[in-house]
């Protein structure tokens, strides 16, 4: 396993569920696409058209389009950065049909690194609630007090 796809599993494997008990519901919406598309990745691989591999292409189209659409919903500046980083990852699919000397694992690798910044903004958006404050979506699970009314 290349060491930067082992970085990848191991940050995933840490941000989110820490997103999932600390962040909000913008963050849990972030945290099911990011998984969902997670999961759904291997069985996609195999549909290829040359070095295009176009069911992750859709994948990565679905999920930009749900980043958008989070954005455009809520108010939180991580998801405009995981919504650009998603577009770059998209544009990477469209780069090795333009680009004939761009090898799939040049690629992959830029959607690896693609990835790694939607996961991170993700990461920093949960860091930001939790320094200004805001209650996680479930307080029970993340141990914030909750005011009595």
């Amino acid at each position: 396993m290349p060491p930067v796809q082992l970085f990848f599993l191991c940050s995933a494997l840490l941000i989110l569920p820490l997103a999932w008990v600390k962040g909000g519901h913008p963050e849990r919406a972030g945290v099911a696409l990011l998984i969902g598309a997670y999961v759904s990745g291997p069985f996609l691989q195999g549909y290829q058209v040359g070095d295009v591999m176009v069911a992750v292409a859709v994948c990565d189209l679905v999920v930009w389009s749900v980043f958008v659409g989070l954005a455009l919903r809520y108010d939180r500046w991580w998801l405009l950065l995981a919504s650009g980083a998603q577009s770059l990852n998209v544009l990477s699919h469209a780069a090795i049909l333009l680009t004939p000397d761009l090898s799939t694992r040049e690629a992959v690798a830029a959607q690896w690194v693609f990835g790694l910044v939607s996961l991170y903004a993700l990461f920093s958006g949960i860091l930001e609630r939790h320094l200004s404050g805001e209650r996680a979506a479930s307080p029970a699970l993340s141990r914030t007090p909750v005011p009595q009314t």
